[in-house]
């Protein structure tokens, strides 16, 4: 019989037009108005489309009912056990990554089944039935104390990612979904859990070797990483931690090098994971399924994590701020595989400042002093007497606001560091005001001061003005040149981003060759100094070349083009400014880059080889230049020099050699590949840097 739609209506046919009762009860409401019942909001009814979406409803994709029941008592060998450990600490290095602890650690079974894998809790005759191969105690000890120590450790690491450093949500995924870390158990207990599982295994016949080394191994790294992250926690600056770290190392090694073979598809070990239960478990954000890294992967990011503690360590022993600035910037421009995990940068900003105390030994006044004392060569002291005695002002001179705003501007400047790349940007282009501010206020100062009587002595306060200016050009060259290694420009602003690279690097230079006469020729001040001059003079120099060519190169549509520089831009035209009489250096005019475009456009000659020549000169130097104050990072340092010098190479060899050649030259042969250098195009078919 067929289906006719209009006899056959679904639930029959009997229907009446109630469209005019709704029309009379909605007679007197306002177009927008609700009528809601008491404990019935505007959210609980938009929730109500989350059901059969997809997308929210986390209940509409059913979990596999094919798959085998998990039972947490059943028996396993001990490789199985061995496997299981192994792949937890997958789990644990996916949540360190910024996955969610539901798609990572909760998809652990075993970390929901602690009360019924507690040989203390078991009812007489729950255990399975004893097997030689597997005896129950290597998941009621062994295993239960693994999972222990796992959840301590997230624990740990969950309270040092809370204090604000790093971002939730941004940077890390803090919501527990109600699954307890095992937060009310101290560590003690735990260590001692483990130790007791490792007693068992060292007395016990029922494991034999190798298993009986290696789940010890495992045991032991675990308890290390306990007491590792309970002292970065309380005792940041603990002389023990160096001795921690190399030991966790230390256990790693025989970890990595012998590693239980995969189970078999059919093994109860395969169980334990099961990447479809967050979806059973109360989230406040849809999920996806995650795929756990291979081992080898895991491995090697724990080792990553490990070593980063350690230059952590280095970098908290080092009081110099100039020190602290260099590390900070070469972790942003090329950084390590697995070095920047949110909690290696929540710790190193931990180790800078706490909240009171900085390094955990100074007083904020501390990094006025460095300032001081690194930039200029001089004491702050020396400073404050040269105002004190030349004041001529009608009230007292703000040496106090200088003090408190440099020390606000330069601890979050240091910190800063330690930020996601986008939002260290963001902050870097909001930090640009305060900088300027604090130049006024040495404006002022300097306003208000008697000339030197002696010319021949060194004026500090506006040597002071100086350097303040070029940290804050040094900001906008960093917010320029993060750009680049973010992916945000297109072609037309890249050639924008070049040409005002060079204009700042102008007006940096300028500050530098102000602040240099007046050194001690023999200081790390001046040897940093030299270096900066050396590196921003073959940046600058290579920056001139790639503006040259593709500028040549590149059709602007203006209109588009001044749209994207205001939007880009848009940091330099805050309302703030205005309220300010003296306008800031170094912001960009898109009328004077118009120009310039123009201008080089026009210009036959071809000059772009010449500056990369200057700059690969320049950068082969700069590889047996003083350290400054690079200290135990100037191998670092010459690294990344060594890299820039590739790319003036590359570039050097493969660009047009004459005007008539560029002019018939491939622009898209330029490619900006982070992985070779994050700021500066390469040629296509150069080889990347090996990681």
């Amino acid at each position: 019989m067929e289906y006719d739609p209009l006899v056959d209506l679904p639930g029959g046919d009997n229907f009446h037009d109630v469209t005019a009762l709704f029309e009379d009860a909605a007679e007197d409401m306002q177009p927008g108005a609700l009528v809601l019942t008491d404990g019935f909001t505007l959210l609980d009814a938009m929730s109500s489309f989350e059901i059969g979406e997809p997308r929210f409803d986390s209940g509409l994709a059913l979990l596999d009912k094919s798959r085998p029941s998990f039972n947490p008592l059943g028996p396993l060998t001990p490789e199985e056990v061995c496997w299981i450990i192994d792949r937890s600490f997958s789990c644990e290095m996916e949540w360190h990554s910024g996955y969610t602890l539901s798609q990572t650690i909760f998809s652990f079974l075993y970390v929901h089944s602690l009360k019924e894998i507690d040989p203390d809790l078991i009812p007489g005759g729950s255990s399975p039935r004893s097997d030689s191969l597997r005896p129950p105690e290597l998941v009621t000890v062994v295993l239960r104390a693994a999972v222990l120590g796992l959840l301590k450790c997230c624990d740990l690491s969950w309270r040092e990612l809370n204090k604000g450093n790093v971002y939730d949500a941004e940077d890390w995924q803090s919501e527990k979904c109600d699954v307890p870390l095992s937060e009310a158990l101290p560590v003690k207990y735990i260590c001692k859990v483990l130790d007791e599982a490792c007693h068992w295994l060292e007395t016990s016949a029922k494991v034999q070797q190798p298993w009986k080394a290696m789940l010890m191994d495992r045991l032991m790294f675990r308890k290390s990483l306990i007491e590792l992250f309970e002292a970065q926690l309380s005792q940041p600056h603990s002389s023990l931690l160096p001795t921690m770290i190399n030991l966790s190392l230390q256990l790693l090694h025989p970890i990595i090098t012998v590693a239980p073979s995969e189970p078999a598809p059919d093994s109860p070990a395969r169980l334990a994971f099961d990447p479809q239960y967050p979806r059973v478990i109360v989230s406040y954000i849809p999920l996806h399924v995650i795929q756990l890294p291979d081992q080898a992967q895991t491995w090697a990011s724990l080792k990553g994590l490990l070593t980063s503690l350690k230059n952590v360590n280095d970098l908290a022993n080092a009081a110099e701020l100039t020190t602290w600035e260099i590390a900070g910037h070469l972790q942003l421009w090329c950084p390590r595989p697995y070095s920047r995990f949110p909690y290696v940068r929540s710790i190193t900003q931990s180790a800078f400042w706490d909240g009171v105390l900085v390094l955990n030994k100074f007083a904020l006044k501390h990094v006025v002093v460095q300032f001081f004392h690194e930039t200029l060569d001089i004491s702050y002291d020396a400073f404050t007497q040269n105002i004190m005695t030349r004041w001529q002002g009608p009230s007292p001179p703000p040496l106090a606001q200088i003090e408190r705003t440099m020390t606000q501007i330069l601890i979050a400047h240091i910190k800063a560091l330690w930020y996601n790349p986008s939002r260290r940007r963001r902050f870097c282009a909001k930090s640009l005001f305060d900088w300027h501010e604090l130049f006024v206020v040495f404006m002022d100062v300097c306003v208000h001061l008697a000339p030197l009587q002696d010319q021949q002595k060194l004026d500090h306060v506006r040597r002071a003005r100086v350097a303040v200016l070029m940290y804050r050009l040094s900001v906008i060259r960093e917010v320029v040149l993060s750009g680049f290694q973010l992916s945000l420009y297109t072609n037309e602003e890249r050639v924008f981003a070049y040409w005002y690279v060079v204009q700042v690097l102008e007006m940096h230079l300028s500050c530098i060759d102000q602040l240099m006469p007046g050194m001690s020729n023999d200081s790390d001040a001046y040897f940093e100094l030299s270096y900066q001059l050396q590196f921003l003079t073959a940046l600058q120099s290579l920056s001139i070349a790639v503006f040259a060519i593709t500028v040549k190169r590149t059709t602007f549509s203006w209109r588009r083009t001044r749209l994207n520089f205001l939007r880009r831009y848009k940091w330099a035209f805050t309302p703030e400014y205005e309220d300010i009489d003296i306008q800031p250096f170094g912001h960009p005019s898109f009328t004077k880059f118009a120009a310039a475009c123009e201008s080089t456009q026009k210009d036959t000659q071809y000059l772009s080889l010449d500056s990369i020549a200057l700059a690969r000169e320049v950068l082969s130097c700069m590889l047996t230049s003083p350290d400054g104050w690079a200290g135990r990072w100037s191998e670092e340092r010459k690294k990344f020099v060594q890299k820039l010098l590739d790319v003036c190479i590359d570039l050097q060899r493969q660009l047009p050699s004459t005007e008539q050649a560029l002019t018939t030259w491939d622009a898209k042969t330029l490619k900006w590949d982070m992985d070779v250098h994050p700021w500066f195009p390469i040629i296509s078919g150069f080889p990347s840097a090996p990681p």
